[in-house]
């Protein structure tokens, strides 16, 4: 049984997953970026009891769990990662990657070669502190949720600061540490405002115009927003990240979806089972293996072109994958 609490518009597809401190799968990972013909680019967080094994990384694959490379090692050198909290995509494939211990933003190009960086601790104009989302416009400016500066900040793909907008506060327009970003297709911007439990919806200028859901874990309700994405059609996609599950709105932001998750063993998983039999004795005496099918801390959701939505699961470290129905 599929876990869409209201509504039919999605149906579960299958899982990528595996916990490992390198190569093959996954180390808590935190965002995804998607490119061309089903390429995704995992950013992998780990913990600090793991971040000097490489397991703070980004892995590339296929979205039918075809493992390519990864790239990035634990340092403050350029092309290394601390705290990675986000990752996207330009038009011309380079990839932007926030960190918020190193207080910067590093681009590689779509094999993972490192080009350059930017950013410095500070709350002035071009200087972050703790950013957290990035996402890129059409014109391949960046827009960085700097997190603990509670505002959005424009930048050039080269990193020159071209402006800004929010401050600190509850009411339309303010933040309270802000998360996730994104950009529709009319170039409005969707800001997951985590500690204000809501998202808030802005012109390509950062005017106001409109805020979706409220506190709690009601239908239509938010916990702590982790992230925001919008897909071709519209619909706004959020990564409930303390209610375990992802919100789906309409364009106007009435609620239309809620899933919870439905994961089953993916084929890494797989593959290591039958190789470790021992494992598979053990998990047939479980009582009950729906809890493990569902999110545990969801950071990050995003519609790639064919409609799949792709949900990282990041305390199963794991992406679960549904398809949008047209």
């Amino acid at each position: 049984m599929v876990s869409v609490i209201k509504g039919l518009p999605y149906t579960y597809s299958h899982t990528i997953g595996l916990l490992t401190q390198v190569g093959r799968g996954f180390s808590n990972p935190v965002d995804l970026a998607v490119g061309p013909g089903g390429m995704l680019y995992v950013v992998n967080r780990s913990n600090s009891a793991h971040a000097v094994t490489g397991a703070v990384r980004v892995s590339v694959l296929t979205v039918d769990a075809e493992f390519i490379s990864q790239f990035g090692t634990f340092g403050e050198g350029d092309g290394q990662f601390v705290w990675p909290t986000s990752i996207a995509r330009d038009s011309g494939g380079n990839l932007y990657v926030a960190d918020e211990h190193r207080h910067d933003v590093q681009v590689f190009d779509s094999q993972g070669n490192f080009l350059r960086r930017w950013g410095s601790l500070g709350a002035g104009a071009g200087e972050l502190n703790r950013p957290s989302g990035v996402a890129v416009e059409a014109d391949d400016n960046v827009l960085v949720v700097d997190h603990m500066n509670n505002r959005i900040q424009r930048f050039s793909p080269d990193g020159k600061s071209l402006g800004a907008w929010g401050t600190a506060g509850s009411g339309p327009g303010q933040f309270n540490l802000p998360w996730g970003i994104d950009v529709d297709n009319a170039g409005n911007v969707y800001v997951a405002d985590w500690r204000n439990d809501r998202v808030q919806k802005f012109s390509a200028a950062g005017d106001h115009l409109a805020t979706i859901g409220s506190s709690g874990s009601g239908y239509g309700q938010l916990n702590r927003p982790a992230n925001v994405t919008v897909d071709d059609q519209g619909k706004i996609y959020v990564a409930d990240w303390g209610n375990d599950r992802v919100c789906v709105f309409t364009p106007e932001g009435y609620p239309l979806t809620t899933m919870i998750g439905d994961a089953d063993i993916s084929k890494w998983g797989v593959e290591y089972l039958e190789a470790n039999t021992e494992l598979t004795e053990g998990r047939k005496v479980m009582a009950d293996g729906t809890p493990e099918k569902r999110f545990w801390g969801p950071t990050a959701v995003e519609v790639d072109e064919e409609g799949r939505v792709l949900v990282v699961d990041s305390c199963r470290h794991r992406i679960q994958i549904y398809q949008r129905e047209e």
